[in-house]
């Protein structure tokens, strides 16, 4: 119903109250609220649909550009927002304006949303209206991919119960949110049938972590009916059998205020007892189409349509407290003129004064990293870090978990999946704000965690690769645990133990594997910094493997190398280190800085000692040597005939190539990026100009891949000019790889299709 109606119908009230209680009388019917209370969740109600009226007269007036409602669903979201407390974290969609308005959330601030300024905090202007952010009200940042935010709430869920501290040295020193604290998750109807959701009600249910799910049921996804997704129309109904192991499941009516609170009231004292989680299958109206662009009356029965403007939750509400003598219908006037005025006067300065966004302001929210701040706060837990590191590295080689009991930097050369272990172990030692978890990470899984006298005389998992080896047989299974088989789940996870303060190292086994969680890390870690206005920062590393040259061993889904995919996520920085010096260094910076990392492992180069006679293994950089990012390593820098610009396992095949080219007198330099996102584009066009001819090898496709992208880095500028031949690109061919030797050597570079190059280039240019 258009709230100016409401109005009307209120001005004519002309019932009887009944005795009006004590403004601070604790009232039994409304679960113990006082009229006070109910009167601030009335204004936060009215609040909330006036500032939407006014964004579609913004709209109409074109300095809005979009408009979504929350219209039906105020009553549930201030029902809530009052029965929890500020530190409980709030992780909501575009649904939840009445919720912000009640935990404090400016009207200003709303304008500012909704003409997209950027001095928007929430937002700046990167996102559509009704996307929240706010850390001072524990209000996580939102996105349009809903479904995929129930994961965030299941990993804080997660991280709230976790038994490590959250250390003083965090970006949330000691953790955001205290013990006892509850997650919130609201989510549409339509958006449960993701399947993000049904994970993140599993792992609350089998974690019995403090999260409560409430579902506000409309009954209509745009113009899917919920007849359609669920039986009997309940989206709780897949989830009943998890009652038996703690989940809680209520029904609620979000038109009526009365057992709107009840309800909430006792999710939330559930959910903070620690006996499980709830679900709440809310009923709510949706008093207007799904956005601006859908009109509901095209596909929604006219009757249904009635009961919706008819069990308006504003209405019922005002109508039940004018009943049971809450508030008059002349405080109600009041109240309305009051907001009315504020909202329009608001909105009117906002526009007066609005900014628009430049691209230097955009780019700066993609992220943050920076190689001083990376090596601030490598320090600033270096220092407060109190272990004797030289004791614990002889205790190690006494446990058998290395070969020698010198320092990682001075137990001489060694293979990458070594360097990246002995890095683990003292990026664990360094602070309890480092869990790792994944598939297979863990030495040991199920009862035997426990069995310590069994686990003696065992060598232990510790991943596939035995890159994790030892960490959880000697830091736990608290900081280092198999997770299921689920790829968004291990990143929904990450993303709520960042959110906590936490720098987690999530490990996806395969890069090929990636895929189930592509909408997490592409919608949701890749987009926090940007879409939160720089409030927020998602620090992780990402550990994978990638790539084939596994001896035959590989093929689809195991031997991808395809990180053009990746590439064209802004704010995901992409490693890929070629030796132990570069992984154990390039891992700490990764660690250290606020973006999400794709730390990129070959497995070909975890446990080799040399390519073709080319030595590969190398010593590892001191402890408080770290690696700046978008800085390549080159290889015959005095080499001027050839340049080959590579990274990862290619890099030493481009070695190779250098010497057998040598002997017969043609000079290749060879440039090893080491990091894909950012690159180093001086070091690239440097090449171009001083060599002149440029071989691009990469094990990435061509369409798309990051061989095109450094090529044309070569050709969009005065490097272009100093070519004295075409860029020639060496890529994976435009297939999956296929299974067995025969299978590498067709389908990805090798020493002879890139000295075919090398040679070709020297020869007829």
């Amino acid at each position: 119903m258009d709230i100016l109606t409401i109005i009307d119908e209120v001005k004519s009230f002309n019932g009887k109250p009944k005795t009006r209680p004590k403004a601070n009388q604790g009232l039994k019917e409304y679960s113990g609220k006082t009229p006070g209370q109910l009167k601030k969740m009335l204004h936060s109600m009215l609040t909330a649909r006036r500032i939407e009226r006014e964004e579609k007269l913004l709209l109409r007036k074109g300095y809005n550009r979009f408009f979504i409602g929350c219209g039906g669903k105020e009553l549930a979201d201030v029902a809530f927002c009052d029965n929890l407390k500020i530190t409980d974290p709030m992780v909501g969609y575009y649904r939840n304006k009445a919720f912000d308005m009640h935990r404090g959330v400016s009207i200003y601030q709303k304008m500012l949303e909704a003409i997209g300024d950027p001095k928007a905090n929430a937002t700046g202007g990167m996102m559509i209206p009704a996307h929240s952010a706010y850390p001072e009200l524990s209000i996580i940042p939102q996105a349009s991919p809903t479904g995929s935010h129930a994961l965030e709430a299941a990993g804080i869920g997660d991280a709230l119960i976790h038994p490590t501290k959250v250390s003083k040295q965090s970006h949330f020193p000691g953790g955001a949110y205290p013990d006892g604290s509850v997650v919130f998750c609201s989510i549409g109807e339509g958006s449960t049938s993701s399947p993000e959701f049904g994970r993140a009600v599993f792992y609350a249910a089998f974690d019995k972590s403090p999260a409560i799910f409430a579902i506000y049921n409309c009954g209509w996804a745009i113009s899917v009916s919920v007849e359609e997704q669920f039986p009997e129309g309940d989206p709780t109904t897949p989830f009943e059998g998890f009652q038996r192991f703690g989940l809680k499941i209520i029904q609620m009516d979000g038109t009526d205020i009365k057992d709107s609170l009840a309800k909430s009231a006792e999710a939330v004292d559930y959910a903070r007892s620690g006996k499980g989680p709830v679900l709440l299958n809310v009923r709510v109206t949706r008093e207007g189409s799904h956005s601006g662009s859908d009109d509901q009356s095209f596909y929604m029965d006219p009757d249904e349509l009635k009961w919706h403007t008819n069990n308006d939750c504003i209405l019922k509400t005002i109508t039940t407290l004018i009943d049971d003598g809450i508030v008059t219908s002349d405080e109600i006037i009041d109240m309305w003129e009051t907001i009315d005025k504020e909202v329009s006067e608001k909105s009117a300065e906002a526009v007066s004064a609005f900014e628009p966004k430049k691209a230097e302001f955009i780019l700066s929210k993609v992220g943050t990293y920076d190689f001083d701040k990376a090596q601030e706060t490598w320090q600033r837990y270096r220092k407060a870090a109190k272990y004797d590191r030289v004791k614990r590295f002889k205790e190690y080689h006494k446990k058998g978990y290395f070969p020698v009991p010198d320092l990682p930097e001075k137990a001489g050369p060694m293979t990458m999946r070594f360097a990246i272990n002995y890095t683990l172990f003292d990026l664990f030692q360094l602070t309890e704000d480092v869990i790792l978890f994944g598939e297979d990470v863990a030495d040991f899984s199920g009862h035997m965690i426990e069995e310590k006298e069994k686990q003696a005389g065992m060598k232990g998992k510790g991943g596939v690769f035995l890159v994790t080896k030892n960490l959880q047989r000697e830091f736990g299974n608290a900081r280092c645990f198999n997770t299921p088989l689920d790829e968004a789940g291990i990143l929904g996870r990450a993303s709520g133990h960042a959110y906590q303060g936490r720098r987690p190292i999530p490990e996806v086994q395969f890069l090929d594997y990636m895929s189930p969680a592509y909408q997490h890390l592409k919608d949701r870690i890749a987009t926090t910094y940007q879409r939160s206005n720089g409030q927020w920062s998602m620090p992780m590393v990402i550990r994978t493997t990638y790539g084939g040259y596994k001896q035959g061993a590989g093929s689809f889904w195991h031997s991808e190398g395809n990180l053009g995919t990746w590439m064209n996520i802004p704010g995901l920085i992409i490693v890929t280190p070629a030796t132990a010096w570069d992984a154990a260094g390039l891992l700490k910076t990764a660690w250290a800085t606020d973006d999400p990392v794709l730390f990129c492992e070959s497995v070909a180069l975890y446990n080799r000692r040399d390519w073709d006679g080319v030595p590969i293994e190398t010593e590892i950089p001191d402890i408080d040597e770290l690696i700046p990012f978008g800085v390549a390593r080159v290889y015959n820098e005095e080499a001027r005939d050839v340049g080959i610009i590579t990274y990862g396992p290619t890099v030493h095949m481009a070695r190779k190539v250098a010497e057998l080219m040598q002997e017969k007198g043609i000079g290749v330099r060879v440039v090893d990026l080491r990091t894909v996102k950012p690159m180093d584009n001086d070091a690239i066009i440097q090449t171009a100009k001083d060599c002149g001819r440029v071989v691009v090898v990469t094990e990435d496709r061509f369409h798309g891949g990051a061989a095109a992208t450094i090529a044309s880095v070569i050709t969009g500028g005065d490097a272009l000019f100093h070519l004295e031949a075409p860029v020639k690109l060496i890529t994976a061919i435009d297939a999956r790889v296929a299974y067995g030797v025969d299978g590498d050597e067709v389908c990805l570079p090798n020493v002879d299709k890139i000295s075919a190059a090398v040679e070709e280039l020297h020869t007829n240019f």
